[in-house]
């Protein structure tokens, strides 16, 4: 299958069978988010989808059912009984209405993963596959509540709903589940600064020169984020993977917009550029899906590893391969640092 500028090897049709298993994906009601739900609820996985707005959530929630359930020839259809006396019945498709629901969750407060971490601990006793999917980009400089820049909180709000999340998803893989963490990162941690410093809040808030190095930084704690949380689950059978999705046409650029003005007009008509320079949500949503799903993660021993478009093993910088381990633990003290101040 060849899309744009990358052939895949791999594509939704081979998500296996998901009955029985659990996901939690955020940033779900539009973009890569969706079609990842979208996809996981095809194959019966119990969805939930972690969005700050609940209004829009429940929006994507309803097209999600309401494709699932109308259109011909999906997996969600269930044969009904054939009647045990061996009389002529009438056997009909019945359509099993998938299982999707909200979580609230606001990737810009360090604390709200905890709250949705509890949330969703009153309604499940497992977890198979934790995506973390949202994420904020090329935004003009400004601070969260948490007084945050903006784009950090892609890696600190990742943090902050991970950690308390860690004792079910290590129950569940006791339990023999093959359970994955996902972390969407960007080939943008290449325009991270040349020396990065996680070391303090103030030194994660510099402004630098450009909105791209701000979110580069991101895009590296992601990796990082993701090579200390495999690290510390030694011992365990939790593959945590960190994805490129590729260039894609989401809501994402709206923050470059704000941040650059005259490509406003560009960005207006950027769906243009569709196989060319960007690909589309379901083209994009092709990597991390085959990370939370494919059964060549475990095969293939990918714990700790980057994937890139689509579903292919590659190196990240050498910045990202941190061989100490020594701006992985500069970033994850300051997220422990932040996250108990504020819980």
């Amino acid at each position: 299958m060849v899309f744009g500028f990358f052939e895949s090897h791999w594509s939704f049709d081979q998500i296996p069978d998901l009955t029985g298993k659990v996901a939690i994906v955020t940033g779900g009601n539009s973009g890569l988010g969706y079609i990842t739900c979208l996809e996981l609820a095809r194959k019966n996985a119990r969805v939930y989808m972690a969005s700050r707005n609940k209004t829009k959530a429940e929006e994507a929630i309803q097209k999600i059912k309401q494709e699932l359930t109308t259109k011909p020839n999906n997996d969600n259809k269930k044969k009904s009984a054939s009647s045990s006396s061996g009389e002529d019945s009438k056997s009909s498709d019945q359509i099993k209405e998938p299982f999707i629901e909200f979580l609230e969750f606001d990737l810009t407060k360090i604390s709200a993963g905890k709250k949705t971490a509890e949330a969703f601990l009153s309604k499940e006793d497992r977890l198979d596959m934790l995506i973390n999917n949202a994420g904020i980009m090329a935004t003009p400089y400004e601070l969260s509540e948490d007084g945050i820049e903006l784009q950090a909180c892609n890696g600190t709000g990742h943090f902050g709903l991970t950690i308390p999340l860690l004792p079910i998803l290590k129950k569940t893989d006791a339990a023999g589940s093959q359970v994955r963490i996902v972390n969407l990162s960007s080939i943008a941690h290449r325009t991270a600064a040349s020396k990065p410093d996680f070391s303090s809040l103030e030194a994660l808030n510099r402004k630098y020169s450009s909105t791209w190095i701000r979110y580069g930084n991101s895009k590296l704690s992601n990796i990082l984020f993701n090579s200390e949380l495999q690290r510390r689950l030694e011992g365990t059978n939790i593959h945590c993977l960190a994805v490129h999705p590729g260039v894609v046409d989401t809501d994402l650029f709206r923050g470059l917009g704000e941040s650059f003005p005259l490509l406003k007009p560009f960005l207006g008509v950027k769906s243009l550029f569709r196989g060319t320079v960007l690909i589309s949500p379901e083209q994009g949503a092709i990597t991390q899906l085959y990370a939370a799903t494919s059964p060549e993660v475990v095969e293939k021993n990918l714990k700790g590893k980057y994937l890139v478009p689509y579903a292919k093993l590659e190196t990240p910088n050498q910045l990202a391969q941190d061989p100490d381990h020594t701006l992985a633990l500069q970033f994850w003290s300051l997220c422990e640092t932040l996250y108990q101040s504020k819980i």
